[in-house]
């Protein structure tokens, strides 16, 4: 049984943009919070976040290390790791494991785990991930302006996503690595924007440091490459979710109201593990909304509670 010390009125598991803005809401209204957290943000390689207004070009590790000044200056309780499982508890409260089979209890529990992206297997692909390598034309494109781009896209089909990088370069290549997927109206398309397709297997990327210089195939061949795209998708964290018997979409994300509450009273999802725009932006907003219904939940059963209790008082 935890101990009065173990017990929340909200546990947080994730410390993204999302987790740790809910926290910054909750705490602001005095409430106790725990937020748990591995360190494993998606985008943690990054070389700088964008379209997040005053902080553009901050490095994540930065951003966060600001993020946590500002909630401790609130007395949001931080643990640097991950929760091994979750449960309903019978009176609805829920219950949070963590490594060492030490637990904590909550009133309301909040998951913002996000998700993780699919690295190709290919050699070099992952030493260059978030400094050469990107997933995200809105994150990125605009460093990558005027260079020679690649687009990787063997899992997925690469028609949309070369068109959404044609405002960055006169110079795309789309890498199918060996895949065959593309509709002749699509190959005419994409050929009508000078944009190469390469359907030859990859060996590797080729490097100095850590830039891409070319993309090696097969073939023996090496085509320049400055920048490389990736089209491969990503896996949500979902697991704690699932346990606890949260609704997701067939691509895994949750399913949540306008007040990022799903479908088991006192459990709220937000940022990328919820169903939206992967966006830094996006996520916090995400949070904060999810502090304030969380405050206004727990506000009203509090309300609820002394009304009970003053009326059993009079009697």
């Amino acid at each position: 049984m935890p101990s009065a010390n173990n017990s929340w009125d909200a546990i947080i598991i994730g410390g993204g943009p999302a987790g740790c803005n809910a926290a910054m809401v909750l705490a602001r209204c005095h409430r106790k919070v725990l937020l748990i957290d591995e360190g494993k943000q998606r985008n943690i390689l990054s070389h700088g976040m964008h379209n997040y207004l005053t902080r553009d070009g901050m490095l994540p590790p930065d951003f966060l290390e600001i993020t946590h000044q500002e909630l401790d200056k609130y007395g949001v309780t931080r643990l640097k790791t991950r929760s091994e499982c979750a449960r309903i508890l019978p009176d609805k409260r829920f219950e949070v494991e963590v490594p060492g089979a030490e637990t904590h209890t909550c009133r309301r529990l909040l998951l913002a785990t996000g998700v993780t992206d699919n690295v190709p297997d290919v050699p070099g692909m992952k030493e260059l991930w978030g400094c050469s390598v990107f997933h995200c034309p809105f994150c990125d494109g605009w460093e990558c302006s005027g260079k020679r781009i690649g687009l990787y896209a063997q899992r997925h089909n690469g028609f949309g996503m070369a068109l959404a990088l044609l405002p960055f370069t006169k110079a795309l290549t789309l890498f199918t690595d060996g895949s065959h997927y593309l509709r002749r109206a699509q190959r005419e398309e994409l050929n009508h924007h000078g944009i190469r397709v390469v359907t030859r297997r990859i060996t590797h990327m080729v490097t100095e440091g850590e830039k891409l210089t070319a993309v090696a195939l097969n073939t023996g061949e090496e085509i320049a490459c400055e920048y490389m795209f990736v089209n491969h998708g990503y896996k949500t964290n979902n697991e704690l979710a699932l346990a606890l018997g949260v609704k997701c979409t067939a691509k895994g994300a949750a399913l949540v109201n306008r007040h990022q509450q799903c479908n088991i009273f006192g459990l709220y999802v937000a940022g990328d593990a919820a169903l939206d725009a992967h966006f830094v932006s996006i996520a916090a907003a995400q949070g904060a909304r999810a502090g304030i219904a969380i405050h206004e939940s727990l506000l009203k059963e509090d309300n609820r509670a002394a009304l009970q209790l003053n009326r059993a008082l009079s009697e």
